[in-house]
């Protein structure tokens, strides 16, 4: 069953462009539309979008580019499409949940004083360190502290 929401849909209209991609964005908001990731792993397939949690706000050119120019006439190298594809979606769920679009329910804030502290073991339970002497090659770890030598200079 495929994923759909009108609600993140419309989030995109007026929106900045997510996917930025370099040399190619145009940035504006009067162009800028939901963009769904290509691909059958994302649920495209003949006649079907992705899902509409797939995706993000995308300009007109960035759009074109996406759905058809990397393909077809690579301008920036693949890892580059990778990593503005992926700042973009996650960067969109962020704001999704942060505007109440996508409601996840999230754990209290909780101060770090307020963390619970493990107990530890009584003394005679821990675990021994070894000593230099009992180090299995029997050899001194040499110091790469160069400050203690040109003080001693």
């Amino acid at each position: 069953m495929m994923i759909r929401s009108q609600k993140i849909i419309d989030t995109a209209r007026g929106a900045e462009c997510a996917f930025r991609f370099p040399g190619i964005c145009q940035g504006g908001t009067e162009t800028t539309v939901w963009a769904h990731l290509n691909g059958a792993k994302y649920g495209k397939g003949a006649g079907n979008k992705a899902h509409d949690v797939l995706g993000a706000p995308a300009c007109f050119w960035c759009h074109t580019y996406l759905d058809v120019g990397h393909g077809t006439k690579p301008l920036i190298s693949t890892e580059t499409l990778l990593e503005c594809v992926l700042e973009a979606v996650t960067g969109t769920w962020v704001r999704l949940i942060q505007a109440g679009v996508v409601s996840v329910p999230q754990d209290k804030p909780r101060p770090a004083h307020e963390a619970p502290v493990k107990a530890r073991k009584p003394t005679a339970q821990r675990a021994k360190i070894n000593s230099r002497a009992e180090w299995p090659t029997g050899q001194k770890l040499q110091s790469r502290n160069t400050l203690r030598r040109k003080e001693r200079t």
